[in-house]
């Protein structure tokens, strides 16, 4: 049986917000590396490669939701572009 149009829309909802939780998190996650005295920069290029990973899959969500016209459902916001 296929998942209506509305249980994929809202299993995608829930998706994008656990991406937008885990960017966060390692968001923080940077920031905490980058306070440190001598922070490591083969910890900083794991978190931002994980944190770019995320954003990507974000994006697929959101473009998932645009191409079943559901975006207005998914309270679409923008991750701030800082450079990675």
């Amino acid at each position: 049986m296929k998942d209506s149009p509305r249980v994929k829309a809202f299993s995608l909802q829930v998706r994008l917000a656990q991406l937008r939780m885990k960017h966060q998190d390692v968001k923080a996650k940077i920031a905490t590396e980058l306070k440190r005295p001598a922070p490591c920069s083969l910890i900083l290029r794991g978190l931002k490669l994980r944190r770019l990973q995320i954003k990507d899959e974000m994006t697929r969500c959101m473009a998932k939701l645009q191409a079943h016209g559901l975006a207005r459902l998914s309270r679409l916001q923008p991750v701030s572009g800082e450079p990675a």
